[in-house]
């Protein structure tokens, strides 16, 4: 971890350059940003282009009492943009393009459909737009930084994550509490605790795939700090889904990689206990003794979110978003109008359900498109690497109770794009247990010099 912070000493110090002028008076952020991207593709700096893209996501994402830091929010579009433009002029050396693109394509295309229905169809095409660059531009940038440094550059990913949780956690001994924590929960740089655990569960997904492929790129001693670290931040955000649905994950990787037979044993048998647990959720709880911890007091509502399924379906259902939607960006339009009747039943926030949230975006037409797309990809790198479908169940109990995976500039779909492309791209993880020797001939093929071994892969 030392060698990754002596390698990326000027991107930590550029991302405390982008903090002061955020938080600097004057709209210079939303030239810093772009100019950023240009330089550091003048560098050939891609894996901090990536790593600085992910960082303004979460910051984006933060506290929004932070009233200097809400300028991420919207200058981050700039970010993205400048990505595009490199990814536009520099297409040849992209090449070969990543597949996740060309698999959803057919949603991208008809997302475009439901804007006629849309009540806000500007931002609804802003956000499509959006969406459609994110899953163009992140695989490619992926596979860039694979083929320039191999698993060196997965590993250089991850420390800078746990790294940015770390300092999230030593931000408390110097900013106040409400920064950083919320109602005894802590939340770090997102702007609530699941945001923090959603975060978390995605991490931990990422760390398992790449030790699953590539079982010698961390020591022990690097493993138990990932890992350990992961999951620290997992209970200390208090996110009953995050948690449930990593521990999910963990369990379903160790039966799909006996047999996919067992896999789906363990699935059918988890979706019963769900259901039995369902019914005995407090008592059982409370007989563990951690209904503190749970917030006993709010499972049989869910947090309000059964609420606001209830009244999202009864919109999809009667204002005629059933078959095609209403574009994206129509679920916050609508719950938004109905925001004071919301607050007036103890709800606060959106529909917190993704299937929900792109029923009401595009419709069933919309739904069967993207999940035939999603899934068709778990069955084929399921081929190569068994625990795709542990990861791809996990993924749809977690979005059950957030909308995380329909929203484009978050970092939550990013770091599920990262894995994606590692699961999906053949030369990924067709060489996840290829020898030294392919390695290095994977390497010269993509014209750089061998990296070191303290940035590659440890022997």
């Amino acid at each position: 971890m030392i060698d990754h912070l002596r390698e990326h000493t000027g991107l930590y110090l550029l991302i405390l350059f982008w903090v002061g002028v955020t938080v600097a008076p004057g709209p210079w952020i939303y030239a810093v940003l772009p100019l950023s991207v240009f330089l550091m593709r003048q560098k050939e700096a891609w894996p901090d282009m990536i790593m600085g893209f992910l960082i303004i996501l979460i910051l984006s994402d933060m506290n929004p009492g932070l009233v200097p830091m809400r300028k991420v929010k919207t200058a981050k579009y700039g970010y993205i943009v400048a990505l595009s433009i490199v990814f536009l002029i520099d297409t040849a050396r992209f090449y070969p393009i990543s597949n996740i693109f060309k698999i959803f394509l057919p949603f991208f295309i008809y997302s475009f459909f439901p804007l006629l229905f849309s009540g806000s169809p500007v931002i609804g095409f802003e956000k499509t737009v959006s969406y459609a660059l994110l899953y163009l531009i992140v695989p490619n940038y992926i596979l860039m930084n694979y083929r320039q440094q191999g698993w060196a550059f997965f590993r250089n990913f991850l420390f800078f994550i746990i790294i940015v949780l770390w300092f999230s956690r030593i931000m408390t001994y110097f900013t106040p509490y409400w920064w950083t924590f919320i109602e005894g929960r802590f939340r770090g740089l997102f702007g609530n605790p699941n945001g923090l655990g959603i975060f978390s569960f995605l991490t931990f997904i990422l760390a398992y795939t790449i030790n699953y492929m590539n079982k010698q790129l961390f020591s022990q001693r690097e493993k138990i700090i990932v890992f350990g670290s992961i999951f620290y931040f997992l209970i200390a955000c208090g996110s009953r889904t995050s948690l449930v649905a990593s521990l999910m994950f963990l369990g379903f990787a160790r039966f799909f990689s006996l047999s996919p037979f067992f896999g789906f044993l363990a699935f059918l048998a988890f979706i019963a206990l769900l259901e039995v647990a369902q019914n005995n959720v407090v008592f059982i709880v409370r007989s563990l003794g951690v209904e503190e911890y749970f917030r006993v007091e709010t499972l049989a509502d869910g947090s309000g979110r059964y609420f606001a399924w209830q009244f999202a379906w009864e919109r999809i259902t009667n204002d005629g978003f059933f078959l095609f939607g209403g574009g994206f960006g129509n679920d916050e339009y609508i719950m938004r109008q109905h925001y004071p009747y919301l607050r007036s039943m103890g709800h606060h926030g959106g529909v917190h359900n993704s299937y929900l949230t792109m029923w009401f975006n595009t419709g069933i037409i919309g739904i069967l498109l993207f999940f035939r797309s999603f899934i068709l990809m778990f069955i084929k790198a399921n081929k190569q690497a068994p625990i795709a479908f542990a990861l791809m169940f996990s993924v749809i109990f977690s979005v059950l109770y957030e909308s995380w995976l329909t929203g484009s500039l978050n970092p939550f779909t990013i770091m599920l794009l990262i894995v994606m492309t590692m699961m999906s791209e053949e030369e990924i993880i067709g060489h996840q247990h290829a020898p030294e020797e392919e390695e290095e001939e994977h390497e010269d093929q993509a014209g750089v010099h061998r990296l070191p071994p303290a940035m590659g892969v440890r022997t």
